[in-house]
């Protein structure tokens, strides 16, 4: 009985895990957002 315990333990924590790490917005914070207006360097780099 204590194994099954501890295995749907280890379960529960590895499918909490799971969903934490697969539910990313996959947003990058270094890229610029494009609603963004353009910086100075980014508008004397496309010269």
């Amino acid at each position: 009985m204590k194994k099954n315990k501890y295995l749907f333990g280890m379960m529960t924590a590895i499918l909490s895990m799971g969903l934490l790490v697969a539910c990313d917005d996959g947003v990058d914070e270094d890229e610029p957002d494009p609603s963004e207006e353009p910086t100075e360097q980014q508008e004397d780099d496309s010269q």
